[in-house]
């Protein structure tokens, strides 16, 4: 007996493995893989975060007296977690060898304006990332305001 004759009872019965029964929970399920497919991308790129060669403080005042003791002008980088190009300089222009030796020739110091917003204040920021050149006896030399790729950036450090 097949399952499509007439003389079958379970004919009007729709099979279990029917492509014609209804399946109203295929989009949710679709939507729900979709979804944790982009939050496992977006947590593994968080976590693999290429190790930074530039040398950062995170203090202005020991900074301003190192940059005074060695000679070196000061490099202040304005920054925040929620900025996009401060993040993609995080793992692009950071981890660059020729801007860790450009950057040696200053005194790095990374200004996280969530945690210090005063410095931000200070210094009137309009934008992130932001950036100062600062000579040894405190006054602004240059300014950059705007993220770079590594290139470009190594050769503003470069400037002096």
């Amino acid at each position: 007996m097949f399952l499509n004759d007439p003389a079958n009872p379970m004919t009007d019965v729709a099979h279990p493995i029917s492509p014609h029964r209804p399946q109203p929970l295929r989009p949710v399920i679709v939507l729900f893989v979709i979804f944790a497919s982009v939050m496992a991308v977006v947590g593994l790129s968080k976590w693999n975060v290429p190790a930074e060669k530039v040398n950062w403080g995170d203090q202005y005042a020991p900074a301003v007296e190192r940059a005074r003791a060695e000679n070196k002008p000061l490099l202040l980088y304005f920054t925040a977690e929620w900025c996009g190009p401060c993040q993609q300089m995080r793992r692009n222009v950071w981890t660059d060898q020729a801007v860790a030796d450009a950057a040696a020739a200053y005194i790095p110091v990374r200004i996280d304006v969530d945690k210090q917003p005063q410095l931000a204040e200070q210094f009137q920021v309009p934008s992130y990332p932001f950036f100062f050149v600062i000579d040894p006896a405190g006054r602004i030399v240059r300014v950059f305001d705007r993220g770079a790729d590594a290139t470009e950036f190594a050769g503003w450090l470069g400037q002096r």
